[in-house]
């Protein structure tokens, strides 16, 4: 998706900005949002006793991530209906100055900054949680091997990016984040359909880091005790 928003960014006006730089938002909202939702969202959701688990999280995941890629959609959408080139930026005869770069279409880049927004919560609800959750799950000795898996899903990710390669250009990257928006969806439907009866408290996290000082406590003590005696 990263270049595909860097592609994107290049066919609207940057204002002296450069069209892979607007990135820098994404690890912006993740460090401003992340305590908020962790100290605020959270809490308040369990005060009021709303059910947020870790599968309800990663749920949401999937959609917050399909909101991203409509709105991305929505974004090609307004490059196309603006000019000079409308569907076909920054290459039709109107766009060329001789000695100098091609003419974006009239649209700014700064239009994209929800979508680093979103995809920052939707990094936050899945990612972050997916850490906790699958920690929380494996055995002490496998946990390095379940972290592991992340990587290959990320490189699974990659190989699905580059067979998409062909469809990522003008007009049809449109249509591609429609149909990744709609995919999204329905893979957040099957997911909670298939997972959601897993869903419990927020017990398994507390468990997990309770049982972890518990151990590095009795480990302390030993040590302690043994230093004692000797």
């Amino acid at each position: 998706m990263t270049n595909n928003l860097v592609s994107q960014a290049g066919e609207m006006q940057l204002d002296s900005f450069p069209n892979d730089g607007i990135q820098v938002l994404n690890p912006i909202a993740c460090v401003l949002l992340g305590p908020v939702i962790q100290k605020i969202l959270y809490p308040t959701l369990t005060r009021y006793q709303i059910p947020f688990g870790p599968l309800m999280r990663m749920t949401m995941a999937f959609f917050t991530m399909a909101a991203t890629f409509a709105y991305a959609a929505g974004v090609q959408k307004m490059i196309y209906n603006s000019g000079p080139c409308y569907e076909a930026p920054l290459v039709c005869p109107a766009a060329q100055r001789v000695g100098q770069p091609a003419l974006p279409n009239r649209i700014k880049v700064w239009v994209q900054t929800p979508i680093y927004v979103i995809l920052a919560v939707s990094e936050i609800f899945g990612f972050v949680t997916l850490s906790e959750y699958s920690y929380s799950k494996a055995p002490k000795d496998m946990r390095t091997v379940v972290q592991s898996m992340r990587q290959l899903s990320a490189g699974i990710g990659s190989a699905i990016g580059i067979a998409l390669g062909p469809v990522s250009r003008d007009p049809k990257v449109l249509w591609m984040d429609v149909g990744l928006a709609v995919s999204l969806a329905l893979s957040g439907v099957l997911f909670w359909a298939v997972m959601g009866h897993l869903e419990k408290d927020k017990e398994d996290l507390d468990t997990m880091y309770l049982s972890e000082d518990q151990d590095r406590a009795a480990h302390t003590g030993v040590e302690a005790g043994s230093g004692s005696k000797n």
